[in-house]
């Protein structure tokens, strides 16, 4: 655990990892490029991936300094984080249902890599996320330790995507299944620490 901060290096990359890993996307994804080829599924995988990193930069610097003129103290930007991952790890754990992504013909050309970033991709559980993580930050060193790890399981889930016939058959499926069921199990922990600890602070 990194001083000053229950979430160290290590949780931060759980926490992302469940969010923005391959974990939700595979299946959407699978379902929308089952009819194009190889070299067209890379493409739309590592263009979506470029596009959506500057993105989520950009809204989570907005989202902080919005946060920050309303002076919003930081164990209440704890106690918000701890819910949102609460959130996510029990919607992992209880209620694993796919999302069915509706993308029009439109989408699947000029601006297929930006609908999938934003309809598969990124969720408003990753943005909330991001957005708090980076208000709670007290220093440079900290932000920028937040911004490596989410683009890192970005880059993750880009690769994962590139190869998503090999994971969506029945072995990488099940593998899929038993990580998430740990991984959220490990991500329910982080929240209910996260949430005990900004209850302390506040009284």
């Amino acid at each position: 655990m990194e001083s000053g901060y229950v979430l160290g290096p290590s949780e931060l990359f759980t926490v992302f990892f469940v969010m923005v890993g391959p974990l939700e996307h595979l299946g959407p994804f699978a379902a929308v490029t089952k009819d194009m080829t190889q070299a067209q599924v890379s493409s739309l995988a590592y263009r979506s991936t470029a596009i959506i990193i500057p993105v989520v930069v950009i809204l989570g610097l907005f989202g902080r300094q919005l946060l920050h003129e309303w002076h919003i103290p930081i164990p209440i930007l704890q106690l918000t984080a701890g819910i949102i991952f609460a959130i996510m790890a029990f919607k992992l754990l209880l209620f694993h249902k796919k999302e069915e992504v509706v993308i029009s013909m439109d989408d699947k050309n000029a601006m297929a890599p930006l609908t999938m970033a934003l309809k598969i991709i990124i969720n408003p559980y990753v943005c909330g996320t991001l957005i708090v993580l980076l208000a709670s930050s007290q220093s440079t060193e900290r932000t920028i330790l937040i911004f490596t790890m989410l683009i890192i399981n970005l880059i993750l889930d880009g690769v994962a995507l590139r190869f998503i016939r090999i994971f969506a058959g029945k072995a990488g499926i099940v593998i899929l299944q038993i990580l998430g069921s740990v991984l959220g199990v490990m991500q329910a922990a982080l929240a209910i620490t996260v949430i005990h600890f900004s209850l302390q602070m506040l009284k």
